[in-house]
């Protein structure tokens, strides 16, 4: 789909703020996950062969790095800003610009020429503009029917949770599509190739929250407009897992999570706790 790019630039200042807020309360080794699958997504799905018209010079290149790891989120915002004034399309941006950006990105990283501390600026960045550009374009008509995938975080061992509430969902006349024990890729696909509108996500604990990261991240760049409910035991516990990097819901039990996807289901778009 081509054509001139669009943005609100409200939403990418908003998308900005929210993505440095969760940077900031995230552990370490969430924000590691965070960074390292939105630097490695988007330059892997770099074209091979970019049309020469969309291909980004050097120089462009340069200061969008710049302005991705500058201390000042307006920098960037100034990039996209002249990128539309320029007539520079979605494309080009999305598949040529961010994607060479992402790639040099991860080179710098892997030799230790730019900090874990930047990497993640630049990747929480990468991810708000992806997400408030893909936003705006158009999507295909959910389905509305009461079907959902659920989903074990990969490396979860405790399944018996999710299995259980997949065959209490089907009992209310849901259409549930089960998956666990894939591991992060395979279940990315599994879903990419589904398109769902509603994914239920279960995982045990903290130590599971690197790869829920991860997996949010992937999903929501891969498909914007789904709607994410996290449950399981990570729900107990003090972190705050709505937000740009989380879900549009987290359910403590079976019944909360039946009411939010009623909720989700019939166009409610505020995240629920």
């Amino acid at each position: 789909m081509s054509g001139s790019l669009t943005f609100d630039r409200h939403a990418l200042e908003q998308a900005f703020h929210e993505v440095e807020a969760v940077r900031r309360v995230l552990p370490t080794t969430a924000m590691g996950a965070l960074a390292e699958e939105v630097v490695s997504r988007v330059a892997r799905n770099l074209s091979r062969v970019v049309v020469p018209e969309l291909a980004p010079s050097t120089e462009h290149i340069d200061r969008l790095c710049a302005a991705l790891l500058s201390e000042d989120p307006s920098a960037a915002l100034a990039f996209i800003e002249e990128a539309q004034r320029n007539g520079s399309s979605y494309e080009a941006l999305c598949d040529a610009y961010l994607g060479v950006a992402a790639q040099r990105m991860g080179e710098w990283w892997e030799k230790d020429q730019v900090s874990f501390y930047r990497v993640t600026i630049a990747a929480g960045r990468i991810y708000a503009i992806l997400r408030v550009l893909r936003m705006t374009r158009p999507a295909p008509t959910p389905d509305l029917r009461r079907s959902a995938i659920f989903a074990s975080v990969p490396g979860e061992n405790h399944t018996l949770g999710i299995t259980i509430a997949t065959d209490m969902a089907r009992s209310r006349g849901w259409d549930i599509e089960l998956f666990v024990g894939q591991n992060h890729d395979d279940l990315v696909q599994s879903l990419e190739m589904r398109q769902p509108f509603l994914v239920g996500l279960s995982a045990s604990g903290k130590r599971s929250l690197p790869a829920l990261t991860k997996l949010i991240v992937a999903l929501r760049l891969g498909n914007p407009g789904m709607r994410i409910m996290v449950c399981g035991q990570i729900t107990a516990t003090n972190l705050n897992l709505v937000g740009v990097v989380g879900a549009d819901a987290a359910a403590v039990d079976f019944e909360g999570a039946i009411g939010h996807l009623e909720r989700l289901l019939s166009g409610g778009t505020g995240r629920l706790i």
